[in-house]
């Protein structure tokens, strides 16, 4: 039914198929544990704060606001965190009327 040269040919390409796989394979698991590394998160806020340093000081802000009402009343963590969303929300409004007025 098939001729030597095409079971040759098909045989490559089952072979490069096979060795493709085998590289994505092995780029995926590079990623992921890339990603798992604490120091590629660290990195990567350092590079945002860097960046964007008005933005990360006001985050620490909030979050050490956050952390010092939580630690004062025990039990209130979804409380901290119900705060820090209002705040989130409310910042970001002013970010949109800032960056509106800019323009």
């Amino acid at each position: 039914m098939f001729r030597k040269d095409e079971l040759a040919s098909l045989k490559l390409q089952k072979d490069l198929l096979v060795l493709q796989s085998e590289a994505n394979r092995l780029l995926i698991m590079s990623d992921c544990q890339r990603l798992r590394s604490p120091e590629n998160w660290l990195r990567g806020m350092q590079t945002q704060a860097q960046a964007h340093p008005w933005g990360a000081a006001a985050l620490a802000a909030i979050a050490g606001l956050v952390a010092v009402r939580t630690a004062r009343r025990p039990g209130s963590v979804w409380r901290g965190v119900g705060n820090l969303s209002k705040l989130a929300v409310k910042a970001y409004s002013l970010w949109r009327l800032f960056r509106r007025n800019k323009a």
